[in-house]
């Protein structure tokens, strides 16, 4: 099956890229509309059958630790009225925990949400991406390597051993080389 992987940086991708240089590998940026106006184009341009969004997150969670990487098996956009919600499910194709995440603008967006209703990750990029394979029939899977927790400082997220991580468990669950 021919996958493309995609990084929100250059930084989350390097890693990877460095050790399979002949992946297809695309970096989408940060944030929404730039993860989803790069996504519809790397799919028209490499035409893949899956695309494997791969980055780091903040945790709301506890269980969730500092540096685990975990599958994003639903995903929704911060913020939208309760009639515009959409929910992006799709099935876990890894054996990493499965978790929800929330996409935000902003870290921290999704604090003030009922504790019932608190997904276990946040991120930039999931929803908007989800939203894309959907609409090109493409196969999606979402893996994430936490780097902080949702409350700390800029300046205590793990981002080297997020990276380092994710690095790790995408070569325990690579998909096959294109």
């Amino acid at each position: 099956m021919k996958t493309l992987y995609l990084f929100p940086t250059s930084f989350e991708a390097a890693p990877f890229r460095a050790q399979h240089p002949s992946a297809m590998v695309v970096e989408i940026g940060v944030g929404m509309a730039a993860a989803a106006a790069t996504t519809a184009r790397a799919i028209v341009e490499h035409r893949p059958q899956r695309v494997v969004l791969c980055g780091i997150a903040g945790t709301f969670d506890e269980s969730v630790k500092v540096g685990e990487v975990v599958e994003v098996v639903s995903d929704r956009v911060a913020g939208l009225p309760k009639s515009f919600d959409k929910i992006y499910t799709h099935p876990a194709l890894t054996t990493l925990r499965a978790v929800c995440s929330l996409t935000v603008n902003r870290t921290g967006e999704g604090v003030g949400l009922a504790s019932d209703s608190v997904p276990a990750i946040e991120q930039m990029e999931g929803a908007a991406v989800a939203a894309v394979a959907e609409a090109f029939g493409v196969e999606y899977c979402h893996l994430r390597a936490i780097s902080n927790r949702v409350s700390d400082e800029r300046e205590a997220w793990r981002i080297g051993e997020a990276i380092t991580a994710l690095c790790s468990e995408l070569e325990q669950n690579l998909f096959e080389e294109n």
